[in-house]
């Protein structure tokens, strides 16, 4: 934009800032606003001041803080509402400043991914996004259409499975094989967005099993293949071409990996914060004991081997090597690599440790031994050959002199060098044989073939480190020539095209790298590259380093992309690459390019006792000397590189720029100078401005006019005799399509993005409307005779399942009743065992209720007893005592009478005559009647005992035999009774007399037979005492009982286990029982009575205080007092009743 007004939102840059006049001021401003200053100065916003005129050089801005400067440079900014816009193309000015803040900003909100036309940019965020990675994500892309405006949606915004979707979709539509080319710095991320395209294809297309396979390769590759470096946590140090094969139903059918130049200096040697490969340091600290053991590493090996210990840094913040270690072990065991082969892969990598740990000590200037008998012994054993062998191979030399053959010795340098050879060797073998058994493990099934294919590149990023040798040359040659590919597909091609067709075009200028890649890799006779110089120079026996250098110098001295010090001559010249600037040291440049290992030690392992070792050998053979030359590293890569870009060429490009945010590894950090320098590399502003300045879509004639004539409102034969271009004219005059969106060249029609999009829709509608047409027609046709036959099926099925439901009924009340009487039975039986088991509890109860009566019983009479005999016992005493007390008396009267000569007869009446007058002689008594007096009463108790247990179990008997009459419900009550006996009150009283009338109802036919033929050992007056008795206590008990139940039916107590109106019942029927047995019995008593008295004489008791009969029959009082107690039990069935 030329001309710009005052108050214009703007972007200046403050290393464009000019210090004039009174500059002072500015100086000022320019410290004060400094952040990020990089060598292109820091891009800020701002608003003009005034005017803006480019032929005034500068123009005043006005900061956002409200300090005005002056600056030389400005461009406009864009509105706010394209801060984040999806594609760069989209932005109303497409300049660095604009492209700069939306990917800060997109950035800032975790939108990694922004478009810049057919190019996707990728910004590393440094940081686990896993929401970016979800399967929602994955099932959103994977729903997106084909073709069509839909599949332009805003709803797909750009993401790399957006990328990863287009390509597998547009190569089921044309049949075209597809490459994403993933490209960018290291560090940029390239390895974790080629994972994430692995995933999303295998998602896709998955479903044979090999999509499982094909991700399981990602663990093993990064372990043997990447490293820690400076820029770079996860680097991979080798580039690979990934080639997904799909069948015809676009199935993974195999794949198959392609590996590129593999950093193999790096086992031997690391820059100071580098690591070596991840695998070194995941089998020391992941493997088992007996791994461990059966490769010998020791305790601490990480500070143990000299190839892990010099760089200073074996462990990776926030990465677990122990933990990746049984990844890689089972991604190994996945794609069929067994046990045994995979101790062949340890075993052999820690014989490159031991053999890096191998000392030499200087015996002469020519001449070394080995010291380190340890490193040498384990390095001996590992690859099976002898130790012997071993040390001479590292420390002499056969060479062969006019037919003879010598042995010469080696100086340190030399036998270190020889060393390390080994080592670098059987590294690359290793990783090869590996390759070699992915590959095997992702082919295809026989017979299985391939009809596409999808390539997915993965090669070194731009390397510039502090000491840049042979490796970074070669890494940043491959980039260079992809560059060169970008470029020519994105630039040289599609403008050369728009050139032939005739297309209005303005040309956009763009950075060519041609001179570079012609510096690098050019032959005579076009020209002499550095791999061609260091091929020559390593055919010369004599060649060095040093000259090599001093060779390139003089023939390159005036080529603009290389230069070199010419006041500090030595080995270090420097190219000036597309990504910048890089300086190389020509120090061992001839030996890696030579890459030969000594005959020596190629055919000692080749003689290894080792199985694996000696199969390694022929990996090692790779550049061997053939017809007398070497096939060197720099040639053969750059043959493999020209293959590549063969194979990338025949395949529809998807490009993938990677951007690192800034050089710390560190999230949220966005350093504007390093990612403009990445986009100025990349040419991703180049690529934006031709994407929305050009035609991406484009059709030639014939191909436009076979698609959409049918379209054209003409009749057939007017539309065959038009030609190609005049249909394409009369297609886009009828579908409306404005002139600026398309250009009509001499072969091809060029569309502007996004119109193939409505012609499309255009498409669709009209086929939609077609095949609703021919539907409605054959449904019409086919309408009438299938409601015929849908009606006969109706019927049909109507009478069938009509009949089938009588056979189910029928069989459905089988099986009821059938369920009714099994159900019927079941309960029956079920409620026999409850009855039975009851049953058993009621008179387990009963029993012991009736023991604890008896045994009161037969204790008060056993006291009673006890007594008796004590008070017999005790007059029987005072009687022996009297008699003894008379005897003494006697024998002092018998004493006193032979003194004075006088019989005893004389002395008592002279002692009667001195004391009263009356001599009293004690008559003498029978000194056993009181005692068998008391053997006769306890004979009596012994049989009235025997007695009551003779009526108890008569009454037991009795009792067993009336419960088995007994109706349910009358059992039910009883054992209601004894479950009753938990709580406090209802074992005081409903217990009580369950069990009385359990006693009474049993037994009262029994003892009103007793008592009207005798009224037992208690006499009459005792039948009625316990008749009295029985009614004083039965009465308060169901008054309690009364009461009780009417407080739990109020609330008042609490009983949960009882239900008050089932109580209440069976308290009324219990009385009314009670209350008919004994007024029978009362008034057989009383009958009994009356007939006793008139039958017989009044009998003789042994008491001398009992009473005749006459006073034993029920006086009046006694007549009152029952006429008064049947009154008290109806007021109680009454007041049962009101409870209810």
């Amino acid at each position: 934009m030329d001309t710009m007004k005052k108050g214009m939102r703007v972007w200046w840059n403050t290393a464009h800032t000019p210090v004039s006049g009174d500059g002072a001021g500015v100086l000022a401003t320019r410290k004060s606003l400094g952040r990020q200053q990089g060598s292109d100065g820091e891009w800020r916003q701002g608003s003009l001041a005034e005017d803006y005129d480019p032929s005034t050089g500068c123009t005043r801005v006005c900061c956002d803080d409200g300090q005005v400067v002056e600056v030389a440079v400005v461009e406009p900014a864009n509105p706010g509402v394209m801060e984040k816009v999806d594609d760069l193309t989209e932005l109303s000015f497409l300049n660095e400043p604009g492209i700069l803040h939306v990917l800060n900003e997109r950035y800032d909100d975790s939108m990694l991914y922004t478009h810049a036309g057919p190019v996707l940019v990728a910004v590393n965020p440094f940081r686990d996004v896993d929401a970016l990675y979800s399967k929602e994500q994955v099932n959103k892309y994977v729903k997106r259409p084909a073709m069509g405006h839909h599949a332009d949606s805003d709803e797909y915004v750009a993401h790399i499975f957006l990328t990863a979707d287009k390509a597998f979709k547009e190569m089921k539509i044309s049949g075209m094989n597809q490459s994403i080319l993933i490209t960018g710095e290291s560090g940029a991320g390239k390895t974790e967005t080629t994972k994430f395209v692995m995933k999303y294809v295998a998602g896709l297309a998955g479903g044979l099993g090999m999509e499982h396979r094909v991700l399981e390769t990602n663990p093993i590759l990064e372990a043997f293949g990447n490293a820690k470096t400076l820029h770079n946590n996860n680097s991979s140090r080798f580039g690979k071409l990934i080639d997904i094969h799909f069948d015809e139903s676009y199935r993974i059918c195999g794949a198959s990996i392609e590996t590129y130049l593999l950093e193999k200096s790096r086992v031997v040697h690391q820059l100071k914060g580098e690591r070596n490969y991840h695998i070194f340091y995941q089998l020391i600290r992941g493997a088992s004991q007996e791994i461990k053991d059966a490769c010998k590493i020791p305790d601490n090996p990480a500070s143990v081997f000299s190839y892990l210990n010099k760089s200073g840094c074996d462990v990776i913040d926030k990465v677990d090597d122990a933990g990746n270690f049984h990844l890689v072990c089972d991604a190994m065991a996945d794609i069929g690599i067994g046990e045994e082969k995979q101790m062949g892969f340890w075993q052999t990598l820690s014989a490159i440790l031991w053999l890096g740990n191998v000392r030499f000590e200087a015996l002469t200037d020519d001449s070394v031994s080995v010291v380190d008998e340890e490193a040498l012994e384990h390095t001996a054993m590992l690859l099976g050959v002898s130790k012997a062998c071993l040390a001479g191979a590292l420390s002499t030399r056969k060479m062969c002199v006019g037919g003879d053959v010598i042995m010469k010795e080696l100086n340190i340098e030399t036998a270190q060098d020889v060393r390390d050879a080994l080592a670098k060797f059987l590294y690359e073998a290793q990783f090869r044989d590996l390759i070699h058994l992915v590959n095997d493990a992702l082919r295809g099934k026989d017979g299985q073939s391939a009809v596409s294919k999808l390539s997915l590149l993965d090669i070194y990023g731009f390397e510039c480190f502090k000491e840049n040798s042979f490796e970074q040359l070669c890494i940043n040659y491959a980039n260079e020539r992809l560059q060169q590919q970008f470029a020519a597909h994105l630039f040289k091609l599609e403008q050369a095209m728009y050139e032939e067709e005739g297309v209005d075009w303005k040309y956009v200028e763009f950075e060519d790298n041609q001179a570079c890649v012609d510096l690098i890799e050019s032959k005579p006779p076009q020209g002499l590259g550095l791999l061609t110089l260091l091929d020559e120079e390593c055919l010369f026996p004599k060649g060095t380093d040093a000259s090599f250098s001093e060779k390139v110098c003089k023939t390159h001295s005036g080529h603009g992309k290389f230069s070199f010090n010419a006041n500090k001559p030595g080995d270090a010249f420097t190219i000036h690459h597309y990504a910048g600037p890089v300086s190389y040291s020509s120090q061992h440049f001839l030996d890696k390019n030579r890459d030969t290992l000594n005959p020596d030690l190629m055919n000692l392992v080749q003689s290894s006792e080792s199985r694996f070792v000696s199969m390694l050998s022929g990996h090692m053979g790779v550049g061997a000397p053939k017809g007398g030359r070497s096939a060197s590293v720099g040639s053969r890569f750059r043959e493999q590189l020209k293959v590549l870009l063969e194979r990338i060429d025949q395949s529809q490009l998807h490009f993938v720029r990677c951007i690192k945010p800034n050089a710390m590894q560190k999230p949220e950090c966005f350093d504007q100078s390093l990612v403009l320098h990445q986009l100025k590399c990349c040419g991703i502003i180049e690529v934006a401005r031709i994407a929305r300045a050009g035609y991406p879509t484009r059709y030639t004639h014939n191909d436009f006019a076979e698609r959409y004539k049918t379209f054209l409102p003409v009749s057939a034969r007017e539309r065959e005799s038009m030609k190609p271009l005049d249909i394409c004219t009369a297609l886009l005059d009828h579908f409306g399509i404005d002139q600026s969106q398309f250009q009509i060249g001499k072969t091809k029609l060029f569309f502007r993005a996004g119109v193939l999009g409505h012609l499309e829709d255009h498409v669709l509608r009209a086929t939609d409307a077609c095949l609703t047409i021919q539907s409605v027609t054959r449904m019409y046709q086919c309408r009438q005779p299938f409601l015929h036959m849908r009606q006969a099926s109706i019927n049909i099925q109507a009478c069938w399942r009509a009949h089938e439901a009588q056979l189910a009924f029928i069989e459905l009340k089988k099986r009821h009743v059938a369920a009714c009487n099994i159900q019927s039975v079941y309960k029956a039986h079920k409620m026999r065992g409850e009855f039975q088991e009851k049953l058993r509890a009621a008179r387990c109860l009963q029993i012991w209720w009736r023991q604890t009566l008896l045994r009161s019983k037969i204790t008060e009479r056993i006291a009673a007893f006890n007594a008796e005999e004590e008070r017999q016992q005790h007059e029987k005493q005072m009687l022996e005592q009297k008699i003894q007390e008379e005897e003494r008396q006697d024998a002092r009267i018998a004493d006193l009478g032979a003194e004075f000569n006088m019989s005893l007869d004389e002395m008592r009446d002279i002692l009667q005559k001195y004391t009263s007058g009356v001599l009293i002689v004690a008559q003498p008594r029978e000194p056993d009647s009181a005692l068998q007096e008391l053997q006769r009463i306890n004979v009596e108790l012994q049989k009235e005992l025997e007695e009551l247990k003779d009526e108890n179990n008569i009454l037991i008997d009795q009792q067993a035999k009336q419960l088995s009459a007994k109706k349910h419900a009358r059992v039910v009550a009883i054992t209601a009774n004894a479950s009753d006996m938990d709580s406090p009150r209802s074992q005081e009283s409903v217990s009580i007399m369950s069990y009385s009338d359990t006693e009474t109802d049993n037994g009262s036919n029994l003892q009103s037979a007793k008592q009207e033929l005798s009224f037992g050992r208690a006499g009459p007056q005792g039948a009625v005492a316990a008749l009295n008795a029985e009614l004083s206590k039965k009465g308060p008990l169901f008054n309690d009982d009364a009461a009780f139940i009417r407080e739990v039916h109020e609330g008042v107590s609490l009983a949960p286990n009882m239900d008050p109106d089932y109580e209440i019942k069976r308290l009324l029927v219990r009385y009314k029982t009670w209350h008919r047995d004994f007024k029978n019995r009362l008034k057989a008593t009383q009958a009994s009575l009356r007939k006793g008295a008139s039958a017989s004489p009044a009998p003789t008791y042994m008491n001398s205080s009992a009473k005749p009969l006459e006073d034993a029959l029920p006086k009046k009082p006694m007549a009152q007092g029952l006429s008064r107690t049947f009154k008290n039990l109806t007021r109680v069935g009454k007041s049962a009743k009101n409870t209810m």
